[in-house]
């Protein structure tokens, strides 16, 4: 989402919560006060992730490192990940191990708190998430892949692939 998406946006919701107003004027401070905490709340989220993107930019995508890729000691693909994709992704992976998440320090890293933006709470593990120097951050959720793949199934997989790679060379 853009700047001037947001903007829109908030326009939008703003004329939205007038127009709630207007029809509800006994309730008006009431309706105003919960319309003001989830417009500033939605703002502070998107604010966040733009903050963590200009982070991530200062920190990791200076030395070329536009890729955080967190996936787990599982036997379904910990060795395939290992072996086919570190190999191609060297130089612009950041790898973090959900298996180790009991050892992540306090106050959170960045790259924690960019896995918890991004990742959401469904499919997250193994997760590619993926800073273009420009532009919006993507996430290639490989999950479900990896479950259709360990019952002879490839396509989801191979298509997962392709796309992080796809985005990774254009982010090179």
């Amino acid at each position: 989402m853009t700047l001037r998406d947001a903007v829109r946006l908030f326009v939008l919701y703003s004329a939205i919560v007038v127009a709630v107003v207007a029809l509800f004027r006994p309730l008006g401070v009431v309706v105003i006060s919960v319309a003001a905490m989830v417009v500033i709340g939605w703002a502070g989220r998107i604010a966040y992730g733009y903050w963590l993107q200009w982070r991530w930019e200062r920190t990791w995508g200076r030395a070329g490192k536009r890729i955080l890729l967190v996936y787990s000691r599982s036997p379904h693909w910990q060795h395939y990940i290992e072996t086919n994709w570190l190999p191609r992704l060297q130089g612009r992976v950041v790898l973090l191990n959900w298996s180790d998440r009991a050892m992540w320090r306090r106050p959170l890293p960045l790259e924690v708190r960019s896995f918890y933006y991004w990742g959401g709470a469904e499919d997250f593990n193994p997760i590619a998430i993926v800073f273009p120097a420009r532009g919006r951050v993507r996430a290639v959720r490989f999950w479900r892949a990896f479950r259709e793949f360990k019952h002879g199934k490839y396509g989801k997989l191979r298509k997962a692939e392709e796309e992080l790679f796809a985005f990774a060379s254009a982010s090179a």
